[in-house]
């Protein structure tokens, strides 16, 4: 399927897509809505408990997925919010690079009903292909009980367990969704903390599942930079677990059993921005409680890029003019982001506290943009044994306390002698 092109005249272009890939007609919002409501089998019917008449198998003409383009925020979400109304379960991206490497922009568009803001033609096209997937995954049914479960946020029917699991972070990611009970294992919804991250951890493929959190909790975060233009990466983090909208954090999540700060700061980067990086030193130590270590990291893209490199090459296509692999965050929603972008530091300016997922965000980003706040030498013995540390612990069953109180007191001293005590914080 061929993807949109962003619209030159002034007006928004809306093209939609049945399951079996037909492209409707009509490239106005007024006019794909007359075509979308002759192609849709039924309007959904969303409530806590019922079935809808919208289902993956009730057939191809089902509007699966609508491209929108356009000249401005201002009117992708004017036309967003069109589609939304007509198609509530339809899957929309907004195919615009330009709004899309927006922090402000990309905020607007979900909050006006978009699912995914694509960089570049290359991420529609995985896009709308992986919409297509859901309806394989669902006619397939591999799970060996035949069952068949209804999305419990849109109501969305005829979902196996693995369309469920592919289907729940795409089309509700950027939603603050209700609190439901599991409909694959029956658990209570008062029984997890969200359903999201309930079925991340528990359903779907094993290989895509969350793996078990080591008993030693430890966290990275990472703070990358694009030297070539100085830009800084942030993520949108999901509703589920962003307070109940999608907000903007840096990359960052627990130290999995076995890892090192630097190996699971390296890995975040990747899962949940899409982008190879390379930790180069480390900005802040932090100790919560006196138990708990986060570590602050610095990194820096593996293939770095100009703007020109990143108008010329998509999708990790690669450029003949430049020669490199340009690295464009990801777009695509899972239930580690809603995407990713570079943010100039200027455009701090355009965002409020409430757009990110925790205080002191944009205050970070600018010491790192200044140099106020730059990266100290990771070869330091109180480093090595801070990793080595981390990797042991993460690997412990007994679950000591007073043995882990007591490994960190003694690594936090030797800290202390290799780094200045305003980089070591105490929470």
């Amino acid at each position: 399927m061929q993807a949109s092109q962003d619209a030159s005249d002034g007006d928004c272009v809306v093209i939609g897509y049945t399951w079996d890939g037909k492209k409707l007609a009509g490239s106005s919002p007024v006019s794909w809505t007359r075509a979308s409501r002759a192609a849709s089998t039924g309007k959904s019917q969303r409530s806590s408990g019922s079935t809808t008449s919208d289902s993956l198998s009730s057939g191809s003409s089902f509007v699966a997925a609508a491209v929108v383009s356009g000249p401005s925020t201002k009117a992708i979400c004017t036309a967003l919010k069109q589609v939304r109304k007509t198609c509530p379960q339809t899957f929309t991206i907004v195919h615009s690079p330009q709004v899309s490497r927006s922090a402000r922009g990309r905020l607007d568009c979900f909050r006006a009903g978009a699912r995914m803001l694509a960089h570049d033609d290359a991420a529609v096209e995985q896009g709308l292909r992986t919409i297509m997937r859901q309806f394989d995954a669902a006619a397939s049914v591999p799970n060996p009980s035949g069952r068949v479960y209804s999305c419990p946020e849109c109501g969305l029917a005829g979902l196996s367990e693995d369309a469920l699991h592919l289907h729940f972070p795409l089309y509700h990611s950027m939603e603050n969704t209700h609190a439901h009970d599991c409909p694959i294992c029956d658990r209570r919804a008062s029984e997890f903390r969200a359903f999201a991250v309930h079925l991340h951890n528990e359903h779907g493929p094993i290989e895509e599942r969350e793996p078990a959190f080591p008993a030693f909790a430890a966290f990275s975060w990472v703070i990358c930079r694009r030297p070539s233009d100085g830009k800084l990466l942030l993520c949108h983090e999901p509703a589920a677990i962003a307070g109940g909208k999608p907000a903007y954090w840096f990359p960052a999540g627990r130290v999995d059993e076995g890892e090192t700060f630097l190996m699971a700061g390296e890995r975040e980067t990747q899962e949940e921005a899409g982008i190879q990086a390379n930790v180069k030193g480390v900005l802040l130590f932090k100790l919560e409680g006196g138990l708990v270590p986060r570590v602050v990291l610095y990194a820096e893209p593996v293939e770095d890029q100009t703007k020109e490199q990143e108008e010329g090459a998509g999708g990790g296509q690669r450029s003949a003019a430049v020669g490199t692999t340009a690295c464009i965050p990801k777009s695509l929603p899972d239930f580690e982001s809603c995407g990713a972008v570079w943010l100039d530091v200027s455009e701090l300016d355009n965002l409020t506290e409430r757009d990110y997922r925790g205080g002191g965000t944009a205050e970070l980003y600018r010491s790192v943009a200044s140099g106020e706040l730059a990266p100290l030498p990771l070869d330091s013995l109180s480093y090595e044994a801070l990793e080595e540390m981390v990797q042991r612990l993460t690997k412990d069953q007994d679950c000591l306390m007073d043995h882990w109180l007591a490994e960190i007191k003694r690594v936090w001293a030797l800290l202390k002698e290799d780094y200045p005590s305003e980089r070591l914080e105490m929470e």
